[in-house]
């Protein structure tokens, strides 16, 4: 007997409050690409540096119930590991946390750039 997985896909809402998220990024010159990827009826969304390069974030929504979602945010760690940097049920406390994770890759960049400057 075939099991069936039902899609968990974004609401509106729920997209409108991510790209928002990309959107500042993008402003801040932090990302310049995202994407959309299916697997196994699960939809992911990827913030990339450029276009082509690994994600430095990836967005996944887990159904927990019928009227439950799990919002995970990770990135990848060392050795290939992967890292959950924000994870909420909540659209919106999973925003602010995806905003701090923003964050410390903006400080991050600037801190490689200020370095590579002194050079």
């Amino acid at each position: 007997m075939a099991h069936f997985r039902e899609k968990t896909g974004y609401t509106r809402k729920e997209f409108g409050i991510i790209f928002q998220v990309y959107s500042r990024a993008v402003y801040k010159n932090i990302f310049k690409d995202f994407s959309f990827t299916e697997l196994n009826n699960q939809f992911f969304i990827s913030f990339r540096e450029e276009a082509g390069k690994k994600p430095l974030i990836t967005i996944e929504k887990r159904k927990l119930g019928p009227k439950a979602s799990l919002f995970i945010a990770t990135q990848a760690g060392p050795r290939g590991a992967v890292l959950t940097v924000a994870r909420s049920e909540k659209i919106e406390s999973f925003a602010e946390q995806l905003e701090n994770v923003i964050l410390s890759i903006e400080a991050s960049k600037k801190g490689a750039k200020l370095s590579s400057d002194k050079k």
